[in-house]
């Protein structure tokens, strides 16, 4: 029964991931800041350079988004989409450290929305990366 039950979580984890990733890359081509790691390179970098490493991994997350939910119909015979997921995790760490914690509104700065809301965002980021982590493998 356990097992059964781990193979439904990681189904459904599998499924919320891609789209999500679909989704942001989707939404940062678009011209808006996508998710959190967009958000992260616009507060490190000027606009000019944030658009472009934007875009680099709006492309990246749409590509690995895809692949999570294509895994979900065939076999892949590639890598590549735990590349991505590798290259995805690493960035999400990032963002991470970025935005909850040194980020205009992190925990060692301004800290100005309080901690409730900051817990929130911070267990959201962690839920990402801990989906990430699961379906990876």
């Amino acid at each position: 029964m356990g097992k059964t039950q781990k193979s439904i979580g990681t189904l459904i984890l599998q499924i919320a991931l891609g789209l999500l990733f679909i989704v942001a890359g989707i939404w940062t081509l678009q011209g808006g800041k996508g998710d959190e790691m967009a958000a992260a390179f616009y507060s490190i970098f000027d606009n000019d350079v944030a658009r472009v490493i934007s875009i680099i991994f709006a492309i990246i997350e749409m590509i690995a988004g895809v692949f999570l939910i294509l895994r979900l119909f065939v076999v892949l015979a590639t890598q590549l989409d735990s590349l991505l997921l590798v290259i995805i995790m690493i960035v999400w760490i990032a963002a991470i450290v970025l935005m909850d914690f040194i980020g205009d509104d992190g925990l060692f700065n301004n800290f100005d929305s309080g901690f409730l809301p900051w817990l929130n965002r911070f267990a959201r980021h962690l839920l990402v990366l801990g989906a990430v982590l699961k379906v990876r493998d």
